[in-house]
C-alpha cells in the first residue's frame, strides 16, 4: 500500500494535467494505470528475475477492445505477453498455447477471448526463433528444453495472474487454459504438474512425443520401397479413401463424405488387392487395385508402430477416413521433404535424445529412422527425450475441482487420434473403471472426437466448436457438456490461424453436427 500512495498521487496529478489540456479523463487514467505496471516486480511470484520490455495501451481495432499490453521475459528467456481489456473485463484469465515448437508469441490464439472481455496471456515457451518449425534452439540446451516441456507455461501463468491482479485491483475469479497440438500437450502437462494453475483446461489433439514422432517414422518406413521410392502415392491414397467411404460413410445415418466412427469401420485394404488376370478377360488397370506390396504398406500405416514380434505400441495408427491427408504427410513436394520426415528429422536431431545426436551434414537426406528402436516400445523413446511428456495422473487436478475438456479430430493428418484415446483409457483406469459418462473420469473430464476434422480444425466435417463457453458453464455453473454443437463452415481453417468468432456470420454455416463424449453409444 505504501507503494500505491505516491503512485496514486502521480496518477491523479497526471490525469488532472491531461484533462486541463483537453484529453478525456478516462483515456488518460487508463494510460496511467497501464504504465504503472512498469514498476511491478514479478520475480518473487515467478521464482525468477522478470524483465518487462513493453507496457502500454493498444487502441481498439476491429473486434479487439482497447487493451493494456504487457510484454516481457522471465529468466532465462521465457517470452510472454499479457493483454487486458481497458474496460468491461469479465474477471477471467485465459492462457493460450502454441503450435509446433512455438518460438513466437501466437497472439491470434487469444483474440477471440479478448473480444469477449477476457484478460489473456501466451508464451513463446522459452525461445524466440520467429519460426515454429525451428528446433535448433534445443541443441544441447536442457534448460531450454525444460522450459519448452513445462516451465514456461507455468511461470507465464504465475506472472499473468499477478499482472492482472495489479491492473484491475482483483485477481481473476477464474483461470482457464486453451491450446491444441503442442498447446494440447501444454494443457495436459499443466493438469498433471501444476493442477492449481487453472480451473479449467481445453486440450486439443495433444502432441505425445513418446508416440507421435515414432508413428511418423514408422509410416515413412512402411511406405519406403527400394531406393526410398514411395510404395503408395496419390492414386492409391484416393483408391483407399474412396473404398473406406463407400463401406462406412453411411454408418452414422448420413452420406456426407465423412466417416462418423472410424473405430467401428472394419475396412481391410486387402479387399482392393489386384487379382490374377483371367485368360480372355480385359486386365484390371493397375491404378484401380493394389499390389501385395501396396496392401502391406497400407496395413502398416493403419496399424501403427509394432515390434518385430507384432506387439503394438498403441491402439492404432492412421485412422480409416484420413487417407486424403496421407499425400501431405508422406510424399515430398518439389524441392522439399515429406512433412513427417521433416518432423522426425527435427526431433531426432535436436529434441529426442540426450545428449543430442550429432547434426549430419546439410547434404544428408532422410530422417533418423534408425534412432527409433521399435522393438523397445514407447518407453524407449519417452525415456530419451528431455522434453517433459504427460501422464494421465489427474488425481490432484480433480481434487482441486479442475475441469478438463479434451478433443481430437478423427481425420487428423499430423497426430494420431489413437494416442489421445490411449491416454483417455489409461486415465479411466486410474480414476475408476467405467465406460463413458458416469465413470470416475467423466465427473471432471470429457473427451470429444470430431468426425472429419483435421489437425486442430479444418477438414470435410463440422469442426467449429465453442469449447470455451462449454468449459465456462462446466466450471462456473457445474453444467457438464453432454454434447457439443459443431459447425461446418465455408473455407474452414486451423485454430492456429484463427479462432472462430461465435455466433458465426450468417451464410457461413453449411451444416451442423452434435458430437457426444467418447466412447460413442453404438447400436
Amino acid at each position: 500500500m505504501l507503494f500505491l500512495l505516491p503512485l496514486l498521487t502521480i496518477l491523479l496529478l497526471g490525469t488532472q494535467a491531461a484533462v486541463a489540456q483537453g484529453a478525456p479523463a478516462a483515456d488518460v487514467a487508463d494510460r496511467f494505470a497501464c504504465d504503472a505496471l512498469k514498476a511491478l516486480d514479478l520475480s518473487e511470484g515467478t521464482g525468477a528475475p522478470v524483465r518487462l520490455v513493453d507496457v502500454g495501451i493498444l487502441p481498439a481495432s476491429g473486434d479487439q477492445p482497447a487493451l493494456c499490453r504487457v510484454n516481457g521475459f522471465i529468466e532465462p528467456q521465457v517470452g510472454f505477453e499479457v493483454r487486458m481489456p481497458v474496460q468491461d473485463w469479465n474477471s477471467k484469465l485465459l492462457v493460450t498455447g502454441c503450435s509446433n515448437l512455438c518460438g513466437i508469441l501466437q497472439i491470434q490464439g487469444m483474440e477471440d477471448a479478448l473480444a469477449r472481455g477476457y484478460a489473456a496471456a501466451t508464451t513463446d515457451m522459452g525461445h524466440r526463433t520467429g519460426d515454429t518449425a525451428d528446433a535448433r534452439w534445443a541443441l544441447n540446451s536442457p534448460a531450454l528444453e525444460i522450459d519448452f516441456g513445462h516451465r514456461a507455461t507455468h511461470v507465464t501463468t504465475l506472472a499473468a495472474k499477478e499482472i492482472v491482479a495489479s491492473y484491475y485491483g482483483d485477481p481473476p475469479e477464474y483461470a482457464y487454459f486453451r491450446g491444441c497440438s503442442t498447446g494440447g500437450r501444454q494443457g495436459l502437462v499443466a493438469a498433471e504438474r501444476y493442477p492449481d494453475d487453472f480451473d479449467g483446461i481445453i486440450a486439443g489433439a495433444p502432441f505425445n512425443q513418446a508416440l507421435s514422432v515414432p508413428h511418423m517414422a514408422w509410416v515413412l518406413a512402411a511406405n519406403a520401397g527400394p531406393g526410398g521410392k514411395p510404395i503408395l502415392t496419390r492414386p492409391q491414397f484416393e483408391l483407399l479413401g474412396k473404398a473406406a467411404l463407400g463401406l462406412c460413410d453411411a454408418q452414422d445415418g448420413a452420406v456426407d463424405g465423412v466417416i462418423g466412427d472410424p473405430e467401428a469401420c472394419i475396412f481391410k485394404p486387402e479387399t482392393l488387392q489386384c487379382l490374377a488376370p483371367v485368360a480372355g478377360e480385359k486386365p484390371v488397370r493397375r491404378d484401380a487395385c493394389l499390389s501385395p506390396e501396396q496392401v502391406a504398406a497400407a496395413r502398416k500405416i493403419y496399424a501403427g508402430p509394432r515390434t518385430s514380434s507384432g506387439q503394438a505400441w498403441s491402439s492404432g495408427g492412421s485412422p480409416v477416413g484420413s487417407e486424403f491427408t496421407w499425400e501431405k504427410s508422406l510424399l515430398a513436394p518439389p524441392g522439399k521433404m515429406p512433412f513427417f520426415q521433416f518432423v522426425v528429422d527435427n526431433w531426432s536431431r535436436y529434441l529426442a535424445f540426450e545428449p543430442d545426436l550429432p547434426v549430419p551434414p546439410a547434404t544428408a537426406s532422410g530422417p533418423h529412422l534408425s534412432a527409433v528402436n521399435f522393438d523397445a516400445g514407447p518407453a524407449q523413446f519417452a525415456a530419451t527425450t528431455a522434453v517433459a511428456g504427460f501422464r494421465p495422473e489427474l488425481t490432484r487436478f480433480r481434487a482441486l475441482g479442475g475441469r478438463l475438456l479434451l478433443y481430437h479430430g478423427w481425420a487428423d493428418e499430423s497426430l494420431m487420434p489413437a494416442h489421445t484415446l490411449d491416454y483417455w483409457r489409461d486415465a479411466q483406469q486410474r480414476q475408476g473403471v467405467g465406460q463413458g459418462v458416469g465413470d470416475g473420469l467423466s465427473e471432471f473430464a470429457r473427451l470429444f472426437m470430431l468426425p472429419g476434422m483435421l489437425h486442430c480444425g479444418g477438414g470435410p466435417g463440422a469442426t467449429e466448436v465453442d469449447y470455451l463457453t462449454a468449459l465456462e458453464r462446466w466450471v462456473e455453473a457445474d453444467e457438464a457438456p453432454d454434447s457439443l454443437l459443431a459447425y461446418k463452415v465455408k473455407d474452414p481453417v486451423s485454430t492456429f490461424l484463427r479462432q472462430p468468432r461465435l455466433p458465426l456470420p450468417p451464410g457461413s454455416v453449411e451444416d451442423t453436427r452434435k458430437v457426444y463424449p467418447y466412447p460413442p453409444i453404438r447400436r
